[in-house]
């Protein structure tokens, strides 16, 4: 009797293990999933914490440092103005054509325009674009860059020679990428409101002369503001920087393998600038887009 009632207990056991098998499985690729993004932010801080610290120390900056991050720079921010000009302009002219729609719909005056410009302007817009710009002519091909000297074994031939590949390789590549998302974004910024207004002068959104926009608009100028525009941009521009910078020196396998990292740069170095984004406008002024958080 109890050697059946042994045979039942373990059928059942081996049951109940095939039934929580599933379960397991389940959670465990949850687990993962979490544990995987949160190895990635930690990488993200580190190399961030360890280029902030390389930034500060004047025997980081070699010459070959210094020339490497001036290329970077005019790379990355001076050679990416004419883009980010049109990019502007386009911009600017669809957001007044939008702001007249909405002004008819709701039956608002022109004054509300200026105004409305500068805060989805410079809370929104303007680091938005300034990140694309940079990370869809500079972003991919660093870590294009990264991933094909990895794959070649450069970065082990730099590292033999004594040179360290943190100091002459990653920090200044994102130093120029955040400098140039701060001077790109007040480019746009001034691109989109003369643009904005230029449009809206013709199309009669709006009325009034240019300096009296220019002095509504200077009006709405505020510290919350500033500190807003600055924290997104170093921010958003570190991270897309050093995300370039890891998925380029991720690459463990042949030549082969850089289309595939070149692939990822992209998305995920704008998937962080849009979580940036979000996360900096609920903490700043409480609430996402139009909706209240909170």
């Amino acid at each position: 009797m109890s050697g059946q009632t042994a045979k039942l207990a373990q059928k059942m056991l081996g049951i109940g293990v095939t039934l929580c098998k599933p379960l397991i499985w389940f959670a465990s690729s949850i687990g993962g999933f979490f544990l995987g993004r949160f190895m990635g932010i930690a990488g993200i801080f580190a190399i961030l914490w360890a280029t902030a610290f390389l930034a500060v120390r004047r025997s980081s900056w070699t010459l070959p440092v210094r020339r490497g991050f001036s290329r970077q720079v005019l790379f990355t921010a001076v050679d990416s103005i004419p883009a980010s000009l049109r990019f502007a302009a386009v911009f600017g002219v669809l957001l007044i054509v939008q702001a007249a729609i909405w002004l008819d719909m709701v039956g608002g005056t022109p004054e509300v325009i200026a105004p409305v410009l500068w805060q989805v302007i410079v809370r929104e817009l303007s680091p938005l674009l300034a990140c694309l710009v940079v990370i869809g002519r500079s972003g991919i091909a660093i870590g294009t860059e990264l991933a094909s000297m990895r794959a070649g074994g450069e970065i082990e031939i730099l590292d033999s020679q004594g040179v360290d590949p943190m100091t002459y390789l990653v920090m200044p590549r994102i130093l120029a990428v955040v400098l140039s998302v701060f001077c790109l974004s007040i480019i746009i910024a001034l691109t989109m409101i003369v643009t904005g207004y230029s449009v809206g002068r013709v199309m009669d959104v709006i009325t009034m002369p240019w300096s009296d926009f220019f002095a509504e608009v200077s009006r709405r100028i505020n510290f919350e503001d500033g500190v807003f525009f600055l924290s997104k941009t170093i921010v958003a521009g570190a991270f897309a920087g050093a995300i370039c910078c890891i998925t380029g020196l991720s690459i463990r396998g042949a030549v082969t393998d850089v289309p595939f990292v070149t692939s990822r740069v992209g998305i995920q170095a704008l998937t962080s600038v849009f979580v940036i984004s979000a996360i900096l406008s609920i903490v700043f002024y409480g609430k996402l887009l139009v909706f209240k958080i909170g």
